[in-house]
């Protein structure tokens, strides 16, 4: 089963479907019961609005579910 630590993934930079960056893991929301990874916290690329995206938003930071990760490499890709 492949697996990462969180601080190997924070900092990382996501792209959407296109390739086009979205921003960079700042942190990461896990279920404190199952201890599931839900989301990832992502910090914005500047000039990016997040009211425009399709996912939520927590304070400034845009929270994507970990069901819309297609791909982890060097950088995370997501699925739209």
């Amino acid at each position: 089963m492949p697996a990462a630590f969180s601080a190997e993934l924070s900092g990382r930079r996501v792209v959407d479907s296109r390739g086009d960056l979205l921003g960079t893991i700042i942190d990461l929301f896990i279920d404190d019961v199952s201890g599931n990874v839900l989301g990832l916290l992502i910090e914005l690329d500047a000039g990016l609005d997040a009211t425009l995206l399709p996912w939520s938003t927590f304070g400034e930071h845009l929270v994507v579910p970990t069901e819309e990760v297609a791909s982890i490499d060097e950088d995370i890709h997501l699925n739209r």
